[in-house]
C-alpha cells in the first residue's frame, strides 16, 4: 500500500508540471463564482470548483448526557456511569489548479473522542483517527450556472484506541491476549462526484456523492464507505451589501473519520454563518448535529459540534 501511495504521488507531481506547462496565462477571478453567486464551503462537503486554495477546520462539541451500561458479572455491574463524551476535529486541505479542468488535492485530518470526565474514559475509552488523502479533481461540465466535477483520491486513516471496558471484557471472557490499546491502519480508493449550481447572484446550490472501498478499522476486513450531501446557501451582499452569507446542509455519511467506527451511519445537519464580503478569503462559522451510534452505549447518541472554518483563494 505504501509503494502505491508513493506511486501515486510520482503521478501527481509529474502530469501536474506538464499541466502547468501546458496551461495558458489567462488571468481569472480567485474565487470562483457562477452566475455571480459565491458559494459557501463545507468541511462534510467538497467544492467541485477547479481552482487553487487552501483551507483549515477547528471543531469541538460534545454529545448530551449519556447512560453508559457497564458490564455485568454475575449479580453485579460494573463500569456503569452517567456523563459526557466529547469530540474534536482538526482539518487542513490544500488544492492546486493546473488547468481550467485538472486540480490535485491534499488534505490532513484528526478526529478524536474521549469522556469529559474520569468515569467515561473509563468506559467508552479514548479514541483517534488521524489520516488525509491526496488525489485529482476534474471539470465534467461548467456553464454559466453550473459546475460538475469528479474526484479520484487514496485515503489513509489509523485508528488508535484506548479501551478499558473492552480489556476487562476480554478478561472476563478469557481472551488468551487481552489488550488496552490497539492501532489499525487502514486504506482505500474513493470515487467522488460533486456540483454546484446559481439559481442567481443570491441563492446556490452545492451536492456531494462519494464511494470509498478498502481495509475496514477492523483488522483483515474490507469495507465500503459512503459519503451523500447537500448545502443550500444564501449570500446576503448582492442585493442587501450585507456582506454575510448563511448556508443550511444535510450529510448522510458512514465515513470513519465522522462515526468513530466501522458499519455506522451518521445524518449530520448543519448550519454556517460566514464572511463574504472579499473575494480572497472566507471565513465562517459552522454549527452540526448529528446522530451517533456508540459501541459503549445500547441507545442512539446525538452530538453537537461547533467549526471555525478559513479558506484563502490564491
Amino acid at each position: 500500500m505504501k509503494k502505491l501511495i508513493y506511486l501515486f504521488t510520482l503521478l501527481f507531481i509529474g502530469l501536474g508540471s506538464l499541466c502547468a506547462q501546458s496551461s495558458g496565462s489567462k488571468t481569472e477571478p480567485k474565487m470562483p463564482r457562477l452566475n455571480g453567486h459565491m458559494f459557501l464551503s463545507s468541511t462534510y462537503l467538497r467544492s467541485s470548483f477547479v481552482c487553487t486554495s487552501v483551507q483549515a477546520d477547528l471543531g469541538f462539541g460534545s454529545t448530551s448526557i449519556i447512560t453508559l451500561p457497564g458490564i455485568d458479572i454475575g449479580e453485579y455491574n460494573i463500569l456503569a456511569f452517567s456523563g459526557q463524551l466529547m469530540f474534536f476535529d482538526v482539518d487542513a486541505y490544500y488544492k492546486q489548479r493546473f488547468t481550467p479542468w485538472l486540480a490535485m488535492f491534499i488534505s490532513l485530518k484528526a478526529a478524536g473522542r474521549l469522556g469529559t470526565d474520569m468515569s467515561t474514559i473509563v468506559v467508552d475509552g479514548v479514541n483517534a483517527l488521524s489520516g488525509g488523502d491526496i488525489g485529482w479533481l476534474i471539470r465534467i461540465a461548467l456553464t454559466d450556472r453550473l459546475n460538475l466535477s469528479a474526484a479520484i483520491s487514496l485515503s489513509s486513516i489509523t485508528g488508535n484506541f484506548i479501551n478499558v471496558r473492552g480489556y476487562f471484557e476480554e478478561l472476563i471472557n478469557n481472551e488468551p491476549y487481552p489488550t488496552i490499546t490497539k492501532t489499525v491502519p487502514s486504506m482505500m480508493a474513493v470515487l467522488g462526484l460533486s456540483g454546484a449550481y446559481a439559481f442567481n447572484p443570491s441563492y446556490g446550490l452545492q451536492a456531494n456523492l462519494a464511494y470509498g472501498y478498502g481495509e475496514s478499522l477492523e483488522r483483515g476486513n474490507t469495507q465500503g464507505y459512503f459519503t451523500a450531501g447537500v448545502l443550500g446557501d444564501l449570500d446576503f451582499n448582492p442585493r442587501r451589501q450585507v456582506p454575510i452569507g448563511l448556508g443550511l446542509g444535510y450529510t448522510l455519511s458512514s465515513a470513519p473519520l465522522i462515526v468513530m467506527s466501522d458499519g455506522g451511519t451518521a445524518n449530520l445537519f448543519l448550519v454556517k454563518i460566514s464572511y463574504t464580503g472579499s473575494d480572497d478569503f472566507e471565513l465562517g462559522l459552522q454549527f452540526t448535529y448529528y446522530n451517533l451510534q456508540l459501541s459503549s452505549v445500547d441507545e442512539e447518541s446525538f452530538v453537537t459540534k461547533t467549526m471555525l472554518s478559513f479558506k484563502f483563494y490564491f
